[in-house]
């Protein structure tokens, strides 16, 4: 289906909740930048049109349980409302899901994928095994680019760092659903995402896009000098891993051509 359409009914669905309620906005925008992220990717896998215009309707549409979930219980926790997949895809299935796959088979696997889609798969299925990857993959690459811009509200006001936060950034772990206390430890949780990147093609565009250091520009104010000092200390360090990653996987990637 084509894009143009795709992205208007996107939007025509968008409208049936309330736009101008700046968290159902940022969901509507998050949900067009994951889906450019997730076309960018299937380009660079040469997939065919077919299969760029498919994971990009699932880019689309892979939060939109968020909306339900705010206009319902006007909070986005998971553990404290209905995950926000359970609610997406009980959504689509009445009917909405029609607007942006034609096929019975097209409409499962994107069901699949969005109930998937916070979580790992272990099942067998290659279609979503193919798919899967991308959408979450772009789902933390935009995130990560929301986060630079700064329009995340940090939520806490507490300095210092929680040792378990830190302990868990150091051992390279995606911190999105540990309980965070200070600033700090939300601004290190933001930077965790990088380490759900698993797409070298997103990798070097961060490290081009300079998102650490905005994110290190946009949020160190918000600290004292000891915790400021820390966060530069967490982005230089992950900078230097980020870009070490790369050359392997370039490395390595000249080598199997050769090979």
């Amino acid at each position: 289906m084509d894009i143009a359409i795709l992205n208007q009914n996107f939007y025509e669905i968008a409208q049936t909740f309330n736009l101008a309620d700046p968290n159902i906005l940022r969901k509507f925008v998050h949900g067009l930048t994951t889906a450019d992220t997730c076309f960018a990717v299937a380009c660079s896998q040469y997939m065919d049109k077919d299969e760029r215009e498919f994971i990009y309707a699932c880019g689309l549409l892979h939060d939109i349980g968020r909306m339900i979930q705010w206009s319902r219980f006007a909070s986005f926790s998971d553990s404290r409302t209905i995950p926000h997949e359970e609610l997406g895809v009980e959504y689509l299935k009445k009917g909405p899901i029609k607007r942006f796959f034609e096929t019975k088979e097209k409409q499962r696997l994107a069901l699949e994928l969005i109930s998937y889609h916070p979580q790992k798969y272990r099942g067998k299925d290659k279609d979503i095994k193919k798919f899967l990857p991308i959408l979450q993959n772009a789902d933390n690459y935009a995130n990560i680019q929301y986060n630079a811009t700064g329009m995340q509200r940090l939520w806490v006001n507490q300095d210092g760092v929680t040792p378990v936060v830190l302990e868990r950034f150091h051992k390279r772990k995606n911190l999105h659903g540990t309980p965070i206390h200070t600033k700090l430890d939300r601004i290190l949780q933001f930077l965790s995402r990088t380490y759900a990147l698993e797409i070298n093609m997103l990798r070097r565009d961060m490290l081009g896009r300079k998102y650490i250091n905005a994110i290190y520009d946009v949020y160190s104010p918000q600290l004292n000098d000891q915790d400021r000092e820390i966060l530069y200390k967490e982005c230089w360090q992950l900078k230097r891993e980020l870009a070490i990653l790369v050359q392997q996987h370039d490395q390595a990637k000249k080598v199997a051509m050769i090979s």
